[in-house]
């Protein structure tokens, strides 16, 4: 009998806890994360980290092959967006990924990274002491310029990146190095951000501490200053914070932080429920602050003004761009299913077009695969299937029994 995909306690509306550990393992895995879970018997979804080959080495190996994957756009067309007739429908998605098993899935992830083409990045080359890692370049079409750099300087290591049907919703790039904290909050405020989300800790080693993290603390970088206005832990998954920045004479801003600490560096989240809260959490308070910033005056006051999403882990490609394909995704089945077509989703097409614009997004197979089973989860959580009756992921189940 298929298993059920359990997602929601329908008695109190809240997501169902962990299951407890289990002894048993399947052949192809040697780490198994919990996704969902269920009572009376029912099954437990895993995550599983097969033990094929490890992600790190596995993603140089076939990061060695690079076909051209080009998207041209019309003008007044955008990257991510309904094509009906040609997109694949939700239905069609969810009978090719029952199909699948981890491996399959993992083997996918290698043709979507063989299509790489590699893009000019002449001013990535030149500024190597600001650059994390060698092989992860700053994509010069996309670039974020610092338009009044104090050391004459423009470059930070940050791409714009288009959401569903909108034109920059995102910046992506890397956790900030000390030396660089006064560039990250000149391109916060030049961009006009609401938002930033941090996908990885801010331990003042690896990551500069970039925000104060007491009530009525303050932090200077440059010509800004950031006060903390709050912070509050939500659903012990992460931290959000308000914070009020100003620069000189000119108005304050308010900003949202969020630290989301539920995604290790190797590995993904223990359930998609913590991500797709917390992604209903960030566009949620966007619109609140952008809503207040129109007011305020220091945001045009149109239907959808240019104000990114700051979004970093410690490289700016791999969680980072895992996120950003799950909300894309999510946009799009919402967008298409009250349509003729009704809902469409790709997941492989979204992450190939991410990639035109943030080099190496989605760097890890296993975060390949998480983002489509987190896509899955939010169909479901949506009802965008008629029934789920027959909803059978065998390849990514594992029994309690």
């Amino acid at each position: 009998m298929p298993a059920k995909i359990s997602v929601m306690d329908k008695n109190n509306n809240e997501p169902i806890k962990k299951a407890s550990e289990t002894s048993s393992a399947t052949t192809r895995s040697s780490e198994e994360t919990r996704i969902t879970s269920s009572s009376s018997g029912e099954t437990t979804t895993y995550l599983p980290t097969p033990n094929v080959v490890s992600s790190d080495s596995f993603t140089r190996r076939m990061s060695q092959f690079s076909t051209p994957s080009n998207f041209v756009l019309k003008p007044g067309e955008y990257l991510h967006d309904l094509r009906e007739g040609i997109d694949r429908t939700l239905l069609s998605y969810a009978n090719n990924l029952k199909a699948m098993s981890v491996y399959d899935i993992f083997l996918d992830y290698t043709r979507v990274i063989s299509q790489d083409c590699k893009q000019p990045a002449p001013t990535f080359n030149k500024n190597e002491i600001f650059n994390r890692y060698r092989d992860i370049r700053c994509i010069e079409t996309t670039r974020v310029k610092i338009a009044s750099p104090a050391d004459g300087n423009d470059y930070i290591h940050a791409n714009y990146v288009d959401g569903f049907r909108e034109l920059k919703k995102y910046i992506l790039t890397q956790a900030p190095f000390h030396s660089t904290l006064d560039k990250f909050w000149e391109m916060i405020w030049q961009e006009k951000s609401t938002s930033i989300v941090s996908l990885t800790v801010l331990d003042g080693e690896k990551v500069a501490v970039y925000i104060p993290t007491k009530s009525g603390e303050a932090f200077i970088f440059g010509r800004i200053k950031i006060v903390n206005m709050g912070t509050r832990h939500i659903r012990d998954t992460y931290d959000a914070t308000v914070l009020m920045i100003t620069k000189g004479d000119e108005p304050a801003r308010k900003l949202f932080h969020i630290a989301f600490h539920s995604w290790p560096d190797k590995g993904t989240p223990t359930q998609p429920t913590e991500v797709l809260h917390m992604l209903d959490d960030m566009n949620y308070n966007r619109k609140l602050l952008i809503d207040e910033a129109k007011k305020k005056g220091w945001l045009p006051n149109v239907d959808m003004p240019c104000s990114p999403i700051i979004v970093h882990c410690l490289a700016g490609v791999g969680r980072s761009g895992a996120l950003v394909a799950t909300e894309i995704c999510q946009r799009k089945l919402d967008y298409s299913y009250n349509r003729n077509c009704g809902p469409c989703v790709d997941v492989r097409d979204t992450v190939l077009r991410l990639r035109t614009q943030r080099e190496m997004i989605v760097q890890k197979p296993e975060q390949y695969l998480f983002v489509h089973l987190t896509v899955f989860e939010y169909a479901v959580r949506k009802r965008y299937f008629h029934s789920i009756e027959n909803v059978n992921l065998t390849s990514f189940v594992t029994s309690n029994n």
